[in-house]
């Protein structure tokens, strides 16, 4: 906690260090969001579905795997946590003066590449995990792992690119 003290006393010095704290505690709330909405969409909202299957390219949401009740709860629990997140992540934690459209395409690519990942990864661990600690178990582990890549991505790719792109230098910023 001291070290936590210091480094928001010394903030120029540590910017980085304080932004990441910032950006951890942040993506916790982000991850209260996802999670409360995959659970109201997995285990409330999608339960009819679950015996419909969904194939397309890569992403096999077979009934094992939780039919169209799980592609839905991943999918849209990640956009309703990645909508918040983009805009909290933003404003609270890098304070980003750049250009709102840019860097929210930018940040939807990133997103959409993290999106594709996290609809492939519970097609191929599912069933494995499913058998071994049962389904409802399954899905939170994965969900967390999910969200645990999200977390390790985004910080260096919004600090570094996102949040830079079309920034005024800071010359003209302080005019």
């Amino acid at each position: 906690m001291k070290q936590i003290i210091q480094m928001i006393k010394t903030k120029k010095r540590n910017k980085t260090g304080l932004q990441f704290i910032l950006f951890t505690m942040m993506s916790l709330i982000t991850s209260l969001v996802e999670l409360g909405s995959f659970a109201l969409f997995n285990y409330v909202i999608f339960v009819p579905y679950e015996n419909i299957a969904l194939s397309w390219w890569l992403i096999n949401y077979s009934v094992d795997n939780g039919g169209l009740t799980a592609f839905l709860a991943f999918s849209l629990s990640f956009v309703v946590s990645q909508t918040f997140n983009f805009f909290v992540q933003r404003k609270v934690t890098f304070k980003a003066s750049n250009n709102l459209a840019i860097s929210g395409l930018l940040y939807a690519l990133m997103v959409l590449i993290l999106f594709a990942l996290q609809l492939w990864i519970p097609t191929i661990i599912r069933v494995p995990l499913a058998n071994r600690i049962g389904e409802p178990w399954a899905d939170f582990v994965i969900k967390n792992g999910n969200m645990m890549l999200s977390f390790l991505i985004q910080f260096p790719v919004i600090k570094f690119i996102i949040v830079r792109v079309g920034q005024k230098p800071a010359l003209e910023q302080d005019a």
